[in-house]
């Protein structure tokens, strides 16, 4: 009996045993739950804030580059904020974005600037706080604070040097400017928005530049090419002058003075070609001719211009489409915004940054519909 009795007894203590196994505490329970909750992310995975600001928040440039930033975002695991002036002119705007957004502490801030000196004592600040900031597009050209370890953006002067040579390969410009005389010079234009953006500063000069350099190869031009209507752009012939490329920058970028210009730029003698430095010079030229009907190459007013552009929009695609235009340079706005993104990131991290060039296209109505220049052609 006393045998049967322990046996009994050693049958009760496995089985508490064994549901003490399945039963823990509700303080060990929570433990557990809590640390494989804490299992290690990556350090940006939800934990990093950037702001991104622009020149102009509309402008449709920009809000591709908006588009590549998202996705940047979104591949990187960072919040992200997108924000910018109503107007590139509104430089104070600006200002007051950038000192809010210093004011938020984000982890990094990337920013194209409408006016880098109005921005310096913004940019010192983000400096003493420790926020990295990234350029895109124009970035801030001669930034003296420090701030700003690197940038996203197209090389420009190689850009508008494409544009040129496109240009001066084309047999009907080639046509017109060797019927240049001394006593009938051939202008040629270039529409500046505005001369302190660096980046479409730095088109006008490798446009200008390259043109003069590829126009004085031809029979006859040899040091016959001017550049002339700005300080900054002024290159004086060394022989009797049968090509005057001409840069015009408006009074102020509101799309009034830029059509304005536009205008009277077409009404110059013996004008061959214009070149539209950026998206709303390209939207002055073209409301300047009437919806660019008059740039149409059989009836139009001016259908001996050739007029090429820059970057993209509806409705320079659809004047390219209809042979208005002769060709325009896309820049890669959305890699633009992707890669300053990733550029924060890393700063963020403490790596090293560097500029990293977002490429550009020539495109003309040829190749618009080609899978490889579509991508990159925004409306």
């Amino acid at each position: 009996m006393k045998q049967l009795f322990a046996v009994f007894a050693l049958f009760v203590l496995i089985g508490v045993a064994a549901c003490g196994e399945d039963r823990q505490p509700p303080a060990e329970q929570e433990k557990d739950t809590k640390a494989a909750a804490a299992t290690p992310v990556p350090a940006t995975q939800g934990e990093k804030a950037i702001i991104v600001i622009s020149k102009s928040y509309q402008n449709q440039f920009y809000q591709a580059a908006f588009k590549g930033a998202e996705k940047a975002a979104a591949d990187l695991g960072v919040r992200l904020t997108t924000n910018g002036p109503d107007a590139e002119s509104n430089v104070s705007q600006q200002v007051e974005q950038v000192a809010a957004a210093i004011n938020q502490k984000p982890d990094a801030i990337v920013l194209a600037a409408c006016d880098p000196k109005s921005l310096e004592e913004a940019l010192g600040k983000a400096k003493a706080a420790g926020i990295p900031v990234i350029g895109f597009d124009s970035g801030v050209p001669g930034d003296p604070t420090g701030a700003v370890l690197a940038t996203a953006t197209t090389d420009n002067e190689a850009a508008g040097g494409n544009v040129a040579k496109k240009l001066a390969a084309a047999p009907s410009f080639q046509e017109k400017v060797l019927q240049a005389t001394e006593q009938k010079p051939v202008v040629i234009g270039a529409l500046a928005q505005d001369a302190t953006s660096g980046s479409i500063s730095n088109r006008i000069t490798g446009f200008v530049n390259t043109l003069k350099d590829e126009l004085e190869r031809l029979n006859g031009l040899q040091g016959a090419v001017s550049i002339s209507g700005q300080q900054k752009w002024h290159v004086p012939a060394t022989a009797p002058v049968k090509v005057k490329i001409v840069v015009t920058v408006p009074p102020t970028t509101s799309q009034a003075d830029i059509q304005s210009a536009a205008k009277s730029i077409f009404m110059t003698d013996n004008l061959v070609a214009l070149f539209a430095a950026n998206q709303d010079a390209v939207n002055g030229v073209i409301s300047a001719t009437n919806d660019a009907t008059d740039l149409d190459r059989t009836r139009g007013k001016y259908r001996d211009v050739l007029v090429v552009g820059f970057d993209a929009g509806k409705s320079q695609k659809d004047a390219i489409k209809n042979g208005q235009f002769f060709g325009s340079v896309a820049q890669d706005s959305y890699q633009m915004g992707y890669q300053a993104v990733k550029l924060a990131v890393a700063a963020t991290n403490k790596q090293p940054v560097a500029d990293v060039d977002t490429g550009s296209r020539w495109y003309n109505k040829d190749n618009i519909e080609a899978e490889d220049i579509a991508i990159l052609l925004y409306d």
